[in-house]
């Protein structure tokens, strides 16, 4: 007795298959039971009623279609039923979902049980398929990239495209063929809250448990649960993806079918992503950056930079001695001699700066980046290198560096590939660069550097960093920076003023959507800074006055939070001058701070004596007191809501 058990997606041929099973069977004499498991009750009893007539027939065939509406009988089925088959029988049973584990527990089956999937086609096949139905060859990339050479979805496709003589760069997946692919491929659900989870599970990179409950709130571990037992749903590393082609018409299909909640649920990821991006840490930060790109795939600008293979041959690695000659002979071949040289003393001088990106077929480096740190304490170094120091010379010219702010340089974006295109390891340092964006503490300004080469300049105004105006030239070669001054808009802001997600034309170039006036942060000066705390705190009561100070467009004041900024502005003076009385150290200041802006004294003669002071004194007090509420707050400005106010 011999089981042969055929799994894969729905369209996969299961069906095409078991009928020719049965065909042969029957021209080789064989008695053939054919049955589909839709038109049974999925009981003992049914599957008997249905199938038990191959006990009492002389060795025959059993075919069951559609397994997977009765797959809970296999316990009964591996223990109970099939060891009462005569010898000779055959089972073909084809199911959506694989066989479980309960045939390989049993060493019995080991022998007699086997197991074919059926997939997608080969691109041959797909393509001698595609020639057979006299589909003009113009479009076989198009049809075989959106049905992921899916044999149904192919042939699907390919009659559409026909029947409407549709042009490759017209091609989008028509909404007559969205719902037989989704009945063909899926089939149906649970509940609207199982379609609901689907339908993330298609819109994002990978679904995780925790994407789930903030998206769909305390129903996450069942519907998890639920999707990474669906046949055309993977497990990976980093979480579930479903099949290519089960992810474009599900995401196609309720884009078009409800565009309201289509946008309601990117907001959702969106916004569990953005946290995701920022709170990611070590191997997970490159990961979680993509996926928080991967939202923006259906914007036909963007997708012509960016793609979101996270388990393809290419992967990033840290760069290690043994690795030296390998990268200085990528930068030399991509950029110069010149560029050598430098490469050479950056090595030397910030070797953790460097990162390469290796095939998984070789040890071997393909591809470089360099993501320098420059401090005042290294202005030496920065001159040594034209591009450092036309990024350092930009940024004295505009706003300098304040306390432990850096500025950072992309340096080296060098490859095997062509040179800065679109490519695996382009990719992943570009995605590397974000992620610098995004998690570099103290960050001031950051610089691309990149061939004076048009290609990605509307990319990098894209995403907000603007071109300087002048190239720089190394040895005899030029290059071009793209800057961003950090300080000037928080990072969570800038990853949700993202470019739209809503698809656009492949020519199309979408612009950053610029900050309004009100949300624009203020860079102040360590001594603009203090005076505009002494005038603020000079108008503690008057809420017009506040609105207007330059605190109110600070760093610490847009990490309270969307509250109104005066009422955080207030509160962070009110804390700033708490802390005086919270340090035995500085309570006598904060006496002196409180009696001039808090109770409002009206003179600094009627201020020292309610406080019994002489007027020097009491003036001594306040200038400390004042010194040390603007040292907190400066903390503040710099290095985030984690400080302590300065002791004395």
């Amino acid at each position: 007795m011999a089981v042969i058990f055929v799994h894969g997606p729905g369209g996969t041929g299961k069906s095409m298959l078991l009928q020719r099973f049965a065909d042969e069977a029957r021209g080789a004499g064989r008695h053939v039971m054919q049955v589909d498991a839709r038109d049974m009750e999925p009981s003992r009893q049914g599957f008997e009623a249905c199938a038990g007539d191959i006990l009492d027939l002389p060795p025959g065939v059993l075919i069951m279609d559609n397994f997977e509406h009765c797959q809970g009988l296999e316990p009964w089925l591996v223990h109970e039923f099939l060891p009462r088959l005569p010898v000779g029988a055959v089972v073909v049973l084809a199911s959506r979902n694989g066989p479980s584990s309960l045939w390989r527990e049993d060493p019995g089956w080991s022998t007699a049980l086997h197991v074919t999937a059926l997939s997608s086609m080969r691109d041959s096949d797909a393509r001698e398929l595609l020639r057979r139905m006299h589909v003009g060859q113009s479009l076989y990339d198009t049809l075989i990239d959106f049905t992921h050479r899916h044999p149904l979805a192919l042939r699907l496709a390919a009659e559409i495209a026909k029947r409407d003589n549709i042009e490759p760069l017209r091609w989008e997946s028509s909404a007559s063929v969205l719902p037989q692919l989704i009945e063909c491929l899926v089939g149906d659900v649970p509940s609207p809250s199982h379609r609901h989870a689907l339908e993330v599970c298609a819109h994002s990179l990978v679904t995780t448990e925790g994407l789930l409950r903030a998206t769909l709130g305390k129903e996450a571990p069942a519907l998890f649960s639920w999707l990474r037992r669906q046949p055309y749903v993977e497990s990976g590393r980093h979480g579930l993806s479903p099949h290519g082609l089960v992810r474009e018409i599900l995401d196609a299909d309720l884009r078009w079918r409800d565009p309201a909640g289509y946008q309601a649920m990117h907001g959702r990821i969106s916004r569990h992503l953005v946290e995701e991006a920022q709170s990611a840490t070590g191997r997970e930060v490159l990961p979680a950056t993509l996926a928080w790109t991967y939202l923006h795939r259906h914007d036909g600008f963007i997708s012509r930079f960016l793609s979101w293979e996270i388990e393809g041959g290419i992967y990033e690695d840290a760069c290690r001695p043994s690795d030296r000659a390998d990268v200085l002979r990528l930068i030399e071949s991509a950029q110069g001699s010149r560029s050598a040289q430098i490469a050479e003393f950056w090595l030397d001088a910030q070797p953790e700066a460097f990162r390469v990106y290796r095939s998984s077929g070789s040890l071997a480096p393909v591809a470089v980046l360099a993501w320098l740190r420059l401090t005042p304490d290294v202005a030496d170094n920065v001159s040594r290198d034209p591009v450092t120091a036309a990024a350092w010379a930009h940024m004295q010219s505009r706003r300098p560096l304040r306390g432990r702010e850096h500025v950072a340089v992309a340096r080296f974006m060098v490859s095997c590939d062509p040179h800065q295109r679109p490519s695996p390891s382009m990719n992943l340092m570009i995605h590397r660069c974000m992620a610098q964006f995004i998690h570099s503490e103290h960050l001031a300004w950051s610089f691309i550097t990149l061939a004076s080469d048009p290609f990605w300049a509307e990319f990098m105004n894209c995403i907000d960093q603007r071109k300087l105006q002048y190239e720089v030239p190394v040895g005899e070669r030029n290059f071009t920076l793209y800057a961003h001054d950090w300080r000037v808009i928080a990072r969570k802001r800038w990853m949700e003023l993202g470019v739209s997600f809503a698809p656009a034309g492949p020519e199309a170039a979408p612009k950053f959507r610029p900050l309004e006036a009100a949300e624009a942060m203020t860079v102040l000066s360590r001594d603009e800074f203090d005076k505009a705390v002494f005038d603020a705190l000079d108008s503690w009561h008057r809420r017009d006055s506040l609105a207007a100070s330059p605190l109110a467009r600070t760093r610490m004041v847009a990490d309270r939070g969307p509250d109104d900024p005066v009422v955080s502005l207030q509160a962070l003076l009110s804390e700033a001058v708490a802390a005086l009385r919270d340090d035995p150290r500085a309570e006598k200041y904060h006496r002196s701070v409180g009696m001039r802006f808090v109770r409002g004294a009206p003179t600094r003669e009627a201020a020292a004596e309610r406080l019994g002071l002489s007027v020097s004194t009491y003036q001594r007090h306040l200038k400390r007191g004042l010194q040390h509420v603007c040292d907190h707050l400066w903390d503040l400005e710099l290095l985030g809501q984690n400080t302590k106010a300065h002791g004395d």
